[in-house]
């Protein structure tokens, strides 16, 4: 917790309280927040201070607001603007997530899929050397200092010469212009062997992230090949090889997708997760987008229903915690980083504005860039190509500028909404589910999820003891700052 120093409060007319919200969790705990990120629980009465005007009957009161910025004077105005400029220091750093598709065939077809992946017999929908060159010279166009280059598909697997041809390529351009770079890819593991592990660790790759939605039952009914069946065998298989055989080569991830199967399924899939040897778990929840449109009402949910399956599926983990298992929720902690400490954890797809174009960038097999992964599905967002495109024709496209728009929040709903600070809106999402990327908030499910899902989190880190003890550890206590 900040250290705080009382003071003799400065008289109403010495100061200015600066805009905040509030949310009222019961009669007389209030959770009030600031845009810059800064958040205090007060009493009723407390409160009602606040609210009128009347800090200075309360010396100690107003000494802590003023710290946090909730109160303006002469002697703090500019702390409360490097609060606020840290907050969105993401704002100033250019695109760092190039994520890259060699090809759009895959040899699954998962009922979610979000990138309407075509078959692995298809033809067409490779990425070419020249291509793939000349999309890696544009990535090293950022000012980002440091580049994360992401493969993803499809199955990029498929092309695998390809992901060899960007890496050393990009090895050479880090070298060149001295920007580093490291490299995750993405697959569903069912094409790996060893020569392609091998190749891997030779070009010191460290990320490899797969889909594991849980135990057999619920995978194989979620991820399946092209002929029905499912993918979990395989999938199990690759990652106990690459825990026993690879473990100091990789850094290995895995990533849970919640479909309607998953919804009773919680402590099972936690334990899959467990007896695998992961100790990380991201809990995502379903998008109405891709194939998953095509199939909600079978594998499909309401918010409330997730966040029940989430509040529950929590609870378990900080048990198995509390128990000596170590686990972390990942969703969880991108909203724990954003509550409590001052520079969030730079997660694009959850912040305002958006983190299309400023933090990503998505390239087809064609060159064609994309504002974001989810992007490449709607025609409407192709801002370029790498062949035709400079770079600031990407960034002065009128499409980025109302992504960057409409996800800022700067609307009556989000205005009045003690979480704004800590939440993000996807526009794409929004596209998706609205027909427009200017979002009916009020109808918004990603908005209801959100905002459960912060409620919950302040809820345990300000009423439980034993669970702020194990989410402050997921985080880094000394990262603590509110």
């Amino acid at each position: 917790m900040a250290k705080t120093y009382f003071n003799a409060p400065l008289t109403e007319s010495e100061y200015i309280l600066n805009s905040f919200n509030y949310f009222k969790f019961d009669k007389d705990n209030y959770l009030v927040t600031a845009e810059h990120g800064s958040w205090v629980l007060l009493s009723k009465k407390e409160f009602d201070l606040l609210r009128l005007h009347k800090l200075s009957e309360n010396p100690e009161l107003f000494s802590i607001l003023k710290e946090k910025g909730f109160i303006l004077s002469e002697d703090n105005i500019q702390q409360v603007i490097e609060g606020m400029r840290e907050h969105y220091s993401f704002l100033f750093q250019g695109p760092s997530l190039h994520i890259l598709t060699p090809t759009m065939r895959c040899n699954q077809r998962c009922i979610y899929c979000h990138s309407r992946a075509e078959s692995s017999t298809s033809k067409g929908y490779d990425m070419d050397e020249k291509t793939a060159k000349k999309i890696v010279d544009f990535m090293f166009l950022t000012p980002a200092k440091s580049i994360v280059i992401e493969f993803q598909g499809g199955e990029c697997l498929l092309n695998f010469p390809v992901v060899e041809t960007v890496i050393d390529y990009a090895r050479e351009k880090s070298k060149e212009t001295g920007k580093k770079v490291q490299f995750s890819v993405v697959s569903n593991f069912t094409l790996l062997n060893d020569e392609i592990l091998d190749s891997l660790k030779e070009r010191k790759v460290m990320g490899l992230s797969t889909s594991l939605d849980g135990p057999k039952e619920v995978h194989d009914f979620n991820r399946k090949f092209l002929d029905g069946k499912g993918s979990y065998d395989s999938v199990e298989y690759w990652i106990k090889r690459i825990k026993d055989e690879f473990k100091y080569d990789f850094n290995l991830n895995a990533l849970c997708t919640v479909s309607r199967k998953s919804l009773s399924m919680g402590k099972e899939i936690i334990d899959t997760y467990s007896d695998l040897g992961f100790t990380h778990v991201w809990l995502r929840g379903l998008n109405n987008i891709g194939f998953a449109s095509e199939t909600w009402k079978k594998i499909g949910y309401s918010p409330q229903e997730f966040v029940d399956f989430y509040k529950k599926t929590l609870d378990y983990i900080i048990q198995k915690n509390i128990d000596g298992k170590k686990m972390v929720e990942l969703m969880t902690t991108i909203f724990l980083k954003k509550i409590m400490t001052k520079r969030g954890p730079m997660f694009v797809d959850i912040q305002s504005p958006c983190g299309a174009a400023i933090g990503q960038l998505l390239y087809n097999y064609k060159g064609d860039i994309y504002t974001c992964d989810e992007g490449k599905l709607f025609n409407e967002l192709k801002i370029g190509n790498v062949f035709t495109s400079t770079y600031s024709e990407i960034f002065d496209n009128d499409t980025v500028k109302a992504m960057l728009d409409v996800s800022s929040k700067k609307n009556y709903l989000c205005d009045n909404c003690a979480f704004s600070p800590y939440c993000g809106i996807c526009p794409i999402y929004t596209y998706a589910a609205q027909g427009t990327i200017v979002s009916k908030i009020a109808e918004d499910d990603k908005c209801k999820t959100y905002k459960e899902v912060i409620k919950t989190v302040f809820s345990k880190i300000l009423f439980s003891e034993k669970d702020r003890d194990i989410l402050f550890d997921w985080i880094g206590r000394e990262k603590v700052f509110s």
